[in-house]
C-alpha cells in the first residue's frame, strides 16, 4: 500500500537530498581541477583530430575544418520522395527510371470516403505495398468542460480505494531517509 507524504516531511527529504548533491559538487570541483592542470600540462581539450568528409581527409588548419557544400545545400540537392496518384497497382511501372522516387497513392476501393488510399513504394525493383493513409480515431476522446481529458469513470469502488490512502507518519518518513541516506 502507497502512502501520501506531508509538506515537513518532504522537507527532509530536500535537506538530504542538498546534503548529498553538496558531495557531488565537491566531486565536480576535484574533476574540473585535475582537468585544469592537465590542459596546463599540454593537452588540449575539444580538440579535431581528424576529419573526413564522404571517406576524403580533410586539412585541419588552426583547428578548424572546411567542408565544402554546406548540409542544407547537400539536402536540397538529394532526391526526395514526392506522392503520386495511380489509378491501380497495375498503372505502376516498376521498370520506370524514377519509379523509387514516388510514392504511390492509389485509391481504396470500397470506400465511402473519397480521401482514403493505398501506399505503395518501388523497393528492388518490385512494388510493395508500404501502408495506407487511413487515421484510427475510435479510441478519441473530445474535451467536454468540467471533465479531464480521459474516456476512464471512475467507479465508487476506485474511488473508494483512493480515499482509503493512508498517510505516511513522520517516523516512517524518517525511517525510509535513513535507510535510502543513512543516519
Amino acid at each position: 500500500m502507497s502512502k501520501h507524504t506531508t509538506l515537513d516531511q518532504l522537507k527532509k527529504l530536500a535537506q538530504r537530498s542538498k546534503a548529498e548533491i553538496g558531495k557531488v559538487d565537491s566531486k565536480v570541483t576535484s574533476l574540473s581541477t585535475r582537468v585544469d592542470e592537465l590542459v596546463t600540462a599540454g593537452g588540449e581539450p575539444n580538440v579535431i583530430t581528424a576529419v573526413k568528409n564522404n571517406g576524403t581527409a580533410l586539412e585541419i588548419t588552426d583547428k578548424a575544418v572546411d567542408i565544402g557544400a554546406s548540409i542544407a545545400a547537400a539536402v536540397a540537392n538529394s532526391d526526395h520522395l514526392k506522392r503520386k496518384v495511380v489509378t491501380g497497382v497495375d498503372a505502376i511501372d516498376p521498370a520506370a527510371a524514377d519509379a523509387d522516387k514516388f510514392i504511390y497513392m492509389v485509391p481504396k476501393t470500397g470506400s465511402d470516403e473519397d480521401d482514403l488510399y493505398d501506399e505503395y513504394m518501388v523497393l528492388e525493383g518490385k512494388v510493395e505495398h508500404v501502408g495506407n493513409t487511413k487515421v484510427d480515431l475510435s479510441g478519441k476522446v473530445d474535451k467536454e468542460d468540467g471533465k479531464g481529458l480521459s474516456a476512464n469513470d471512475y467507479t465508487d469502488e476506485e474511488k473508494a480505494k483512493l480515499a482509503g490512502i493512508e498517510m505516511a507518519t513522520d517516523a516512517e518518513v524518517d525511517a525510509m531517509l535513513t535507510e535510502v541516506f543513512g543516519a
